[in-house]
């Protein structure tokens, strides 16, 4: 019914309200669904899909692992994207090494060295951080991750100083030259003083500071400017009027030279250039005799009438001589006497112009073809033979069969590079075992777990040192002479950990029969020996399966293996310095060779 509302002499009807219905969940969701949404079907579509896209994205960006580098990351310009931190590690410590400077002058002399030679060592985890560093709060902006295009070009670097001060002396040495005093020569039968030329000199401050402070490009050359001061010569064209009439005298001799059947005249332009101005006991201008021309005119005549020296050849079977070929004596010019004489009549008149010429004898060369045989003896000497030719350290013990072995320099005590880890190890082991540490324990930016893996795959340094600090360097130094290494080993080295072969080839054997480290940390530590991208020195070079620790640190290279070969297993050590990879692959074949013919 409807409702009759009376107002003054009238009547209102009114139609009767329908009680309110409250609204579907849904139907709430759909009313603001249609105001807030375009009235256009394909501009709802397009909304749609954007939304879809930066869900997608974001979903995407949560998802994306911490520990890989952005999609759009570089490395000296090429793309490392989706590349693992052990990746990153290899491929930086790769573009290292190839790393090197220029060092120039403002007189323009210049020196290459390689970065490693200089004492420098990466940061290598800060180099990586910049390719994998990603916010999460950045990951909920949609298609954020395309804005992180760091590019890693210069090499992030520290320096070992006193290494940095002694190489700064060497290339101190060999950026300064003496200055070039003025020369005689004859142009158009005219004598002349060639122009003097400046020195310079170059003090190691001077290099240390420049190459300190050079941003350093990463597996490229870089050039370092290096300030240096003039130096001026002693003699100049001008001094050349206090020696005018000697020189005139000089080049009015005649030089004759007999050789054999031959007989040699250098003209005057020739004479001119072995004339040279310098200074007397007094320190009066004076002529003399410059050795390099002088030597150049008498090549020749030594090339005419000398005679090569032959080769003898020995042979050799383990170092032991068992047939020897002799080699022609031969001979050459005596030239101190030759020239003696020809400075006396040049410059003092003394003597004649004619001169026969002694010659003395010159013994062959010594080649050696060592032979190696399949024994122990051939083994034995063969790693001492390596041992003088090269700078290695060498210790081998097969741990079947014959159960050979073999050591040259194995207890020298030798900056350990990255191979002093598996010390480290051994203690964290120790300490996992008392319940001192975890595998999930906090460490650094991430966990212990992950910090073995930077330290033992990656081989890169903060978490080893942090482990190192955290005992203290002395007290690693007694734990691991506790576990019976030698003091060749040592923390507290000035410049840097040093270790020995002899003592990396125990902890190698300890961890394959478990008398050093056992159960589940030598599996975990197996692992990672197995696991780890640097496969170029022993891997390289074995026809075995090898679980090995390596280390590179400036020009040392090193490598620590456990090997089962087809034919027996061995644990060797190889540290090397001023080598390579390439150098231990090749002794690795050349060893196993002899061991498992």
């Amino acid at each position: 019914m409807a409702n009759i509302k009376k107002t003054g002499n009238s009547k209102t009807i009114e139609p009767k309200q329908q009680p309110l219905r409250k609204r579907s969940f849904k139907g709430h969701v759909k009313s603001r669904y249609d105001t807030h949404m375009p009235d256009k079907k394909h501009h709802r579509v397009l909304v749609w899909i954007i939304f879809l896209a930066c869900a997608t994205m974001i979903a995407i960006q949560l998802l994306y692992p911490p520990d890989r580098a952005l999609p759009l990351t570089r490395v000296s310009g090429e793309n490392v994207g989706w590349r693992e931190h052990d990746q990153l590690a290899e491929l930086i410590a790769k573009h290292f090494r190839n790393t090197s400077l220029k060092l120039v002058t403002d007189s323009k002399s210049n020196s290459e060295v390689l970065l490693t030679d200089v004492g420098a060592e990466p940061n290598t985890e800060a180099m990586i951080q910049g390719l994998i560093s990603y916010p999460f709060w950045q990951r909920f902006i949609p298609f954020s991750i395309f804005a992180h295009t760091y590019a890693l070009t210069h090499a992030d670097i520290y320096f070992t100083s006193s290494l940095l001060e002694a190489a700064s002396e060497k290339h101190a040495t060999d950026l300064s030259f003496e200055p070039v005093n003025a020369r005689l020569a004859i142009e158009n039968k005219v004598l002349i003083a060639t122009s003097e030329k400046k020195g310079s000199e170059v003090d190691a401050p001077s290099v240390y500071r420049a190459i300190a402070g050079t941003k350093v490009v990463l597996g490229g050359m870089t050039d370092v400017t290096v300030s240096s001061k003039p130096v001026d010569p002693k003699q100049t064209a001008r001094s050349l009027k206090a020696v005018q009439s000697a020189a005139e005298v000089a080049l009015g001799r005649q030089v004759i030279i007999k050789a054999t059947n031959h007989i040699f005249i250098p003209d005057d332009v020739t004479i001119a250039s072995w004339l040279q101005i310098g200074t007397d006991e007094a320190g009066q201008s004076a002529l003399r005799l410059t050795d390099d021309t002088v030597n150049k005119y008498l090549d020749v005549i030594d090339a005419e009438t000398g005679l090569p020296a032959g080769q003898t050849n020995i042979d050799l079977t383990n170092g032991r001589e068992t047939n020897r070929i002799p080699g022609s004596i031969g001979r050459v010019i005596d030239r101190d006497v030759l020239k003696a004489q020809i400075a006396d009549w040049l410059l003092r008149g003394e003597g004649q112009s004619e001169f026969a010429v002694v010659f003395q004898e010159v013994a062959p060369r010594i080649i050696y073809d060592n032979k190696y045989t399949a024994t122990e003896d051939g083994l034995r000497t063969y790693v001492a033979d390596a041992a003088q030719k090269m700078n290695v350290r060498i210790a081998i013990q097969q741990l079947d069969g014959g159960k050979w072995s073999a050591a040259a320099r194995a207890d020298d005590s030798t900056p350990s590079a990255s191979t002093y880890k598996l010390f480290v190890s051994k203690w964290l082991f120790d300490q996992m075992d008392k319940g001192t540490i975890h595998w999930d324990d906090s460490m650094l930016d991430t966990t212990v777990s992950t910090c073995f893996d930077r330290m033992t795959i990656a081989s890169t340094n903060p978490c080893a040192e942090s482990w190192l600090a955290q005992l203290g360097r002395s007290n690693m130094n007694q734990y691991v002479y506790g576990l019976g290494f030698s003091h060749g080993t040592t923390f507290t080295s000035p410049i840097a950990t040093h270790s020995t072969a002899s003592d990396l080839q125990r902890i190698m054997i300890g961890v394959n029969d478990c008398s050093m480290i056992c159960g589940a940390h030598r599996d975990r530590l197996l692992r990672s020996l197995a696991t780890h991208p640097y496969r170029y020195g022993i891997p390289a070079g074995s026809e075995g399966q090898v679980w090995d620790k390596v280390g590179f640190l400036w020009d040392y290279v090193h490598d620590t293996a456990i090997v089962k070969h087809p034919k027996g297993t061995y644990v060797m050590t190889i540290m090397t310095k001023g080598q390579s990879y390439a150098t231990i692959a090749s002794l690795t074949r050349e060893i196993e060779r002899i061991m498992y013919p």
